[in-house]
């Protein structure tokens, strides 16, 4: 039995910023008015090229609070999967409070997260919440419940999901970096990664309140509105999230591999070479006589076909939307 001194979980508040100049201050005065204690709060920026560090130096300068700040500024800029794989060093705590330099923690977030924590007599390697989403001027829009959270989900609807956990709402431990290492592929979307992790280790928990303000029309989870962009914008787009889901899709097959888990395997690598054939379509490398027959061979005709039609639709489109909404010149 622990004595009472040992109970106290030993926490970091760790906020990673890159380019946020807009929003960083309101990010760091929510990291401040954290009640829970002990905590060491770790502000660390991603070599930004605007004003971004200049705010965190002028902020950090006043700050006289209960907490332990550390200030990181790495010399070169790393990347969100670099940065998020060098966590670990930066921060002394048992459980690292993650948050994102254009989001608002509300004061008690890392109190329940604690006490989500030990509820799980410490065994959850992750654990994310609800949100309340905000515009970009700060005004609450609504909230949202990731589905893990709402309804529930199968691991196996889990390995091949696009839509898990919402990042900048995760407290995680270092038993996912000791069981599996950094994240290997650097186009990956983080918390796809580290939320399918933490359930092959059982150690996936959630709190339903949300506990963050999410700024969902910023960062690079926003998506611009399609009316407003060319077919080319759309179409890199489309490929770009290909290729993130991808790679978290050969980050998945590794970690699987790495502790032993072959029944997931054959699921991942077939929905992988799905997601090949589809990026080829979206990119326009492919002859349709060769591959239509090879997909055949490789059961996955249907998918490419729905693949090539879908694209074709988009591209009607886009064609549709300039006819009619071409200037008049006359």
């Amino acid at each position: 039995m622990h004595g009472l001194g040992d109970d106290r979980v030993r926490a970091t508040f760790f906020l990673i910023t890159y380019n946020q100049e807009l929003y960083v201050r309101e990010a760091i005065e929510g990291a401040f008015s954290q009640t829970y204690s002990p905590l060491e709060i770790v502000i660390s920026d991603d070599c930004s090229t605007d004003g971004t560090f200049r705010i965190i130096e002028e902020i950090s300068r006043g700050y006289e609070g209960p907490h332990k700040l550390v200030i990181n500024r790495n010399p070169v800029n790393l990347g969100l999967i670099g940065h998020i794989n060098s966590i670990t060093t930066l921060s002394s705590g048992e459980l690292i409070v993650y948050a994102a330099g254009d989001d608002i923690s509300l004061p008690d977030r890392t109190k329940k997260l604690v006490e989500c924590y030990l509820a799980s007599e410490r065994k959850a390697s992750l654990i994310h919440s609800s949100v309340y989403l905000i515009d970009n001027a700060g005004n609450i829009q609504g909230s949202r419940t990731p589905e893990v959270i709402e309804h529930g989900m199968e691991i196996a609807e889990m390995a091949l999901s696009g839509s898990l956990i919402i990042g900048a709402t995760s407290a995680f431990t270092r038993k996912i970096e000791e069981t599996f290492g950094p994240i290997r592929y650097h186009k990956c979307i983080e918390d796809l990664v580290m939320g399918f992790r933490s359930t092959l280790i059982g150690g996936l928990d959630s709190i339903k309140e949300p506990l963050v303000l999410y700024r969902h029309e910023a960062g690079i989870t926003a998506r611009s509105d399609m009316t407003q962009q060319t077919c080319d914008q759309w179409t890199k787009r489309k490929i770009c999230d290909k290729e993130a889901y991808l790679a978290v899709l050969s980050q998945r097959i590794d970690d699987l591999k790495r502790i032993g888990n072959e029944d997931l395997l054959p699921l991942l690598q077939r929905k992988r070479f799905e997601e090949l054939l589809t990026r080829k379509v979206w990119i326009g490398d492919y002859n349709f006589v060769k591959l239509a027959p090879y997909s055949l061979k490789r059961g996955v005709l249907k998918e490419f076909v729905n693949s090539w039609l879908r694209e074709k639709k988009w591209r009607f489109f886009f064609s549709l939307k300039n006819f009619m909404y071409k200037p008049d010149n006359s």
